[in-house]
């Protein structure tokens, strides 16, 4: 499988508008979708806490398990928008998109870096398929409605391994 830059870029549109009924703390959250776990209204002392964990499981479903449909599920379960001009709207085409590259031979993804802070959850990563000729160096910015992320944007950067600095990237 040949990846182009196009490709690539459209990998990281993780995005989405939740709607979601409404949850109160006397009555559970009503999910959308079965395996949702964030929760859109969720606000409090503990909400940056409960950020910072649902980006660390969102990394870890999406990137160690290569698991994008279990990823949106979780954590993006309502309509789908993108910041990244090279992405296609809408829920069911990323994951579509987002199962196939991270099933191409030899893809992984190491150096995950999670964190969340403000209402911004960040993944930095290192994204490499030898059998795609494909290494990159990738952040992805989420921002978070209540624990669920509502936009993202990405930056993303080819390790060619040619660089001066080859701790530039990590």
């Amino acid at each position: 499988m040949r990846l182009s830059t196009a490709s690539v870029l459209a990998v990281l549109s993780i995005s989405s508008l939740v709607v979601a009924s409404p949850s109160t703390s006397d009555k559970p959250l009503k999910p959308l979708i079965p395996g949702q776990k964030c929760d859109p209204d969720a606000r409090g002392p503990s909400l940056q806490r409960r950020q910072s964990a649902a980006i660390k499981d969102f990394g870890k479903i999406f990137l160690e398990e290569k698991n994008a449909k279990k990823a949106f599920d979780a954590y993006i379960p309502g309509e789908y928008i993108q910041h990244n001009p090279e992405a296609l709207s809408g829920r069911e085409p990323a994951i579509e998109f987002l199962t196939e590259l991270w099933g191409t031979p030899g893809m992984s993804f190491t150096n995950i870096t999670a964190w969340a802070g403000e209402g911004i959850g960040m993944l930095h990563y290192r994204m490499r398929s030898p059998d795609a000729n494909l290494h990159m160096a990738v952040m992805d910015r989420l921002r978070f409605k209540g624990t669920c992320f509502v936009e993202h944007w990405d930056v993303l950067q080819a390790i060619t391994g040619n660089e001066t600095n080859p701790l530039a990237f990590f």
